[in-house]
C-alpha cells in the first residue's frame, strides 16, 4: 500500500511540474517585436547626382547669345508682306534661314559673327537682299553643306580671301549697320542659312515645303 502511495505522490509531483511549465509558457510576458528595428539595405545613392548628358552641340554659336536672339523669323516660317513680324516687308515665302536679332542698345556696337563649323570660304560678296555675304562650305552632322552668313560688313571681315579655311568658333566678321548698303537696307541682324550640298544658294525664301527641305534648321544643331 505504501508503494502505491509513493508512486501516486511522484505522479502528482510530475503532473504539477508539467502544469507549472505550461502556465509559465502561457503567462510569461512576450517580447514586443513591433518596435524592433528592421535591417534594411543601405540606399544606393551612387547614381543620385548623375544627370543625363544633354545633347551634344554640333555647331558653334554664330553670334553671342544666339538662341535667345531668334525672335522674329525662325527657320521655315511662312512670310508675306501682310503677316510679317518685320514691317515694312518686301519678301514672301518660306524662310530658308534663321534670323538672329540685335537689341536697340547694340545699334552702334560692333557685333561679331563666328563660323559655326570648320571649312573653307566659298563666296564673299554683296548680294541683293542681303548686302554683305560670306558663304562657307563645311560638314554639319555628317553632311556637306554651304553656310550663308548674311547682312555682314564684309569690308571689315577678317577672312580676306576665297579659299581660306576658318575654324569653328573663329570670328569671320561683324554685322553691318542697319539700313546700310552692307545690310542690304535691312535691320541689323544675322541671316544664317544652311543649304545641303556644295552648291551655293542665295535664296532667302522659297515657294513651297519641298524646296524648304533642301535647307537645315540651324537651331536643331545649336
Amino acid at each position: 500500500m505504501k508503494k502505491y502511495f509513493k508512486l501516486e505522490i511522484i505522479v502528482l509531483a510530475l503532473a504539477s511540474i508539467v502544469m507549472a511549465g505550461i502556465l509559465v509558457f502561457i503567462f510569461w510576458p512576450k517580447k514586443d517585436t513591433s518596435q524592433t528595428p528592421q535591417l534594411t539595405q543601405p540606399e544606393d545613392k551612387s547614381q543620385e547626382n548623375i544627370k543625363p548628358a544633354g545633347p551634344k552641340k554640333v555647331i558653334s554659336e554664330p553670334i553671342a547669345g544666339a538662341e535667345s536672339r531668334v525672335t522674329k523669323k525662325p527657320f521655315g516660317i511662312y512670310i508675306t508682306p501682310q503677316n510679317s513680324p518685320v514691317q515694312p516687308e518686301k519678301f514672301s515665302g518660306y524662310h530658308t534661314g534663321t534670323d538672329f536679332e540685335t537689341t536697340p542698345e547694340e545699334a552702334s556696337q560692333d557685333i561679331p559673327v563666328y563660323a559655326i563649323c570648320t571649312g573653307k570660304i566659298r563666296n564673299k560678296e554683296i548680294v541683293s537682299g542681303y548686302g554683305g555675304v560670306i558663304v562657307q562650305e563645311c560638314t554639319v552632322d555628317g553632311q556637306i553643306v554651304t553656310v550663308l552668313y548674311g547682312h555682314l560688313n564684309i569690308r571689315q571681315a577678317q577672312v580676306l580671301s576665297i579659299g581660306a579655311e576658318v575654324k569653328s568658333g573663329e570670328r569671320i566678321g561683324s554685322l553691318a549697320l542697319a539700313n546700310s548698303d552692307m545690310s542690304g537696307g535691312e535691320r541689323k541682324h544675322l541671316h544664317l542659312g544652311v543649304h545641303k550640298g556644295s552648291t551655293t544658294n542665295f535664296q532667302g525664301y522659297v515657294d513651297n515645303q519641298p524646296e524648304l527641305s533642301e535647307w537645315l534648321d540651324v537651331q536643331k544643331y545649336l
